[in-house]
């Protein structure tokens, strides 16, 4: 591929209080070479010295705000995308692309042209620089359709924020989304599970792309949630399938149910969203028949 055909991207990275990273993260983006990249900060409103420390980098575009969660940070970017971006890739200011990465990315989508939403495996990166390698549950590179597994069984196709890139034509369907107050942290959920909710294509890259940064700040990693809290995260996880499916007019139907199951063919699975769907009795017999006949 020349590098004349390669696909235009943009890196949405969100900060707060990182001053200590953010360097490390955008040396990691500058130093994959690739020709046609728009680098967006997004600061949510730091209180450290982040702000000074970012006005040194250059090749960036940097946007200022108050503090409003990782959400509103996600949204502050996608406002900023230049309009010819064709893929976005997000990253945690904590977090650093491996070397290549990128370009094996778009390599991944211009070999899987109908892949609109990708996400890759994460190297750990802990406190003392040592690294683990996860193993990844998956076993094939492209896993097809995901709207029912998401809907039904909160089925998620994805991984860290770091690891997942998208094609600016689907995330315009999810962003920007109004539910900031929601989403302060955790909010690549809103990307993963709303990818799978406007029917994109899902692609797996079986690489380590980016070190996923361990440490005593991590939003999420390692902290341990009570009930109260888990109790309002589903009712935000279920208000956020509805404002998405609502604002691209997805309509749930045994057509697409079956189509979906074709792109992944897998029965079990789809037996069970069908048993839990609000089709007739007598829809649900014909498309389990039929899937099992497939």
């Amino acid at each position: 591929m020349t590098s004349h055909n390669l696909p235009k991207v943009a890196v949405i990275i969100s900060n707060y209080n990182y001053a200590k990273y953010i360097k490390e993260c955008v040396k990691s983006i500058q130093n994959q070479n690739y020709p046609y990249l728009q680098i967006l900060i997004v600061d949510d409103g730091s209180s450290d010295n982040s702000l000074q420390t970012i006005s040194s980098l250059t090749g960036v575009k940097v946007i200022s705000k108050e503090n409003g969660g990782q959400l509103s940070a996600f949204n502050a970017g996608f406002k900023a995308l230049n309009k010819d971006i064709d893929i976005v890739f997000f990253l945690d200011a904590d977090d650093v692309m491996n070397k290549n990465y990128m370009l094996q990315c778009v390599e991944f989508y211009t070999q899987h042209k109908d892949v609109e939403f990708a996400f890759c495996n994460n190297e750990h990166l802990l406190p003392d620089n040592s690294t683990y390698k996860p193993q990844s549950p998956y076993k094939k590179s492209i896993l097809g359709f995901g709207l029912y597994k998401a809907y039904f069984l909160k089925e998620y196709l994805g991984n860290s924020t770091s690891s997942i890139s998208i094609k600016k034509s689907i995330l315009e369907k999810i962003l920007p989304l109004d539910l900031e107050g929601d989403w302060r942290i955790r909010a690549d959920d809103c990307i993963i599970w709303g990818a799978s909710l406007v029917g994109a294509n899902i692609g797996y890259l079986d690489i380590y792309g980016i070190k996923y940064r361990i440490h005593s700040t991590n939003n999420h990693y390692g902290k341990t949630f009570d009930n109260a809290y888990l109790f309002r995260r589903e009712l935000n996880i279920e208000k956020m399938f509805a404002l998405i499916m609502s604002k691209n007019n997805i309509i749930l139907s045994a057509t697409s149910l079956y189509l979906e199951f074709l792109s992944n063919k897998e029965k079990t699975k789809y037996i069970k969203i069908t048993l839990l769907s609000n089709l007739h009795i007598i829809q649900k017999i014909k498309l389990i028949g039929r899937i099992l006949l497939s």
